[in-house]
């Protein structure tokens, strides 16, 4: 295996990437993560053109990635990666199949978003006393955190311009530097109103117009958002291990329970595969199971313990 890739393998390859930071807008750590595994491939390829790699070397590169004990979440990436890379050649008349298309990715077992029931949020919010000290504004960040169903990284940045009042919108900055537009409630509107009209007393102001920010008047941490939400669920009593990104599940999952569209749960929370948003479903699933045992006349009838 050579120790370096060759001048033409890092010239397709760096022109792939100005593709998707151009083109596609990716953010630099998502381009840094295309380039590892670019290199990496060219490197296990040897000598071999990228232009002539045939599907029996892209099964032979992760069959030996999988060997060094890669998890099935890693390679999966990694695949995406190259059949991403392959399907650019391809279209731009360098190679005519993409050696890599027939390759499938391991199944990954996903997990379960821990999430909360809708009386659990009511009880976290309706908890904070909005005469203390920072009530109103740890109001409108659960409001906004829960009924836009943002990230943590997306709620920091937000700022006052981003709202739109009249049109219950908000526009969101996320992964890739990407904006959407996401539904904003009655409720969360008066929290964030709330929380305006106490902040403008204030006599430390933020340098722009941030929605949230310290008594420096920057942008909160997101080590600051994790305690602010460590200490009102703690208040609530609430037992659950909770994140600020619980609530973002509990957005998705309470939409889906209710009867959204799958493609409309995922153009809110930003996701630019819809299988990231499938998670949620099979939640969702394990709930009809659940009410189908309880309430079917043959699973009622059905001998206790089998």
């Amino acid at each position: 295996m050579p120790d370096q890739i060759s001048e033409k393998q890092e010239l397709l390859i760096e022109d792939f990437l100005s593709h998707l930071k151009l083109e596609r807008g990716l953010s630099a750590n998502s381009i840094e993560a295309y380039r590892r595994d670019l290199v990496e491939l060219s490197l296990g390829l040897g000598k071999v053109a990228l232009e002539k790699v045939t599907p029996s070397q892209i099964s032979k590169h992760f069959m030996a990635l999988s060997k060094q004990g890669r998890k099935p979440s890693t390679l999966a990436r990694k695949i995406s990666s190259v059949k991403r890379f392959f399907g650019y050649l391809k279209e731009n008349s360098r190679i005519k199949e993409n050696p890599a298309l027939v390759y499938s990715a391991p199944k990954i077992q996903r997990y379960h978003p821990d999430y909360l029931s809708p009386n659990e949020i009511a009880t976290i919010i309706d908890s904070i006393d909005l005469t203390g000290r920072n009530g109103a504004r740890d109001r409108a960040i659960f409001e906004l955190l829960y009924g836009c169903g943002l990230r943590i990284s997306e709620l920091a940045g937000l700022k006052e311009s981003n709202i739109e009042f009249e049109a219950e919108f908000v526009r969101v900055t996320g992964k890739g530097n990407k904006q959407r537009l996401v539904p904003i409630g009655k409720m969360a509107i008066k929290a964030v109103r709330d929380h305006l009209e106490i902040n403008d007393q204030n006599l430390v102001k933020p340098a722009t117009d941030l929605l949230f920010s310290n008594r420096q008047g920057k942008e909160l941490s997101r080590t600051g958002l994790w305690k602010i939400v460590r200490k009102r669920v703690t208040a609530a009593k609430i037992r659950k291990r909770v994140t600020p990104h619980t609530f973002r599940h509990s957005f998705a999952t309470h939409l889906l329970e209710g009867g959204a569209d799958l493609r409309t749960v995922q153009e809110m929370l930003g996701h630019a595969d819809i299988t990231t948003t499938e998670i949620y479903t099979q939640i969702d699933r394990e709930y009809i199971v659940a009410e189908h045992r309880k309430y079917h006349p043959r699973e009622l009838a059905r001998p206790k313990g089998r």
